[in-house]
């Protein structure tokens, strides 16, 4: 998968709004003071789950796969 799918991808699950990261199925946020830890999601949130638990640091590896 290249970086633009790869960001596809991560934006049907995220959002970036005014520096931190939402979550399109729960709407709960993130900033990235707590990148370091894994985002809590709603219960029942149809985007959670282990894959969606540390969304600044999925965003991270992307970008840098791009740089190089």
């Amino acid at each position: 998968m290249d970086s633009n799918q790869r960001m596809i991808t991560w934006s049907s699950a995220w959002a970036l709004v005014e520096g931190q990261v939402v979550c399109t199925g729960c709407m709960r946020t993130q900033t990235i003071l707590e990148s370091d830890k894994p985002f809590i999601h709603e219960p029942g949130c149809i985007t959670g789950g282990e894959s969606a638990s540390m969304p600044w640091v999925h965003l991270h590896e992307i970008l840098d796969f791009e740089r190089g």
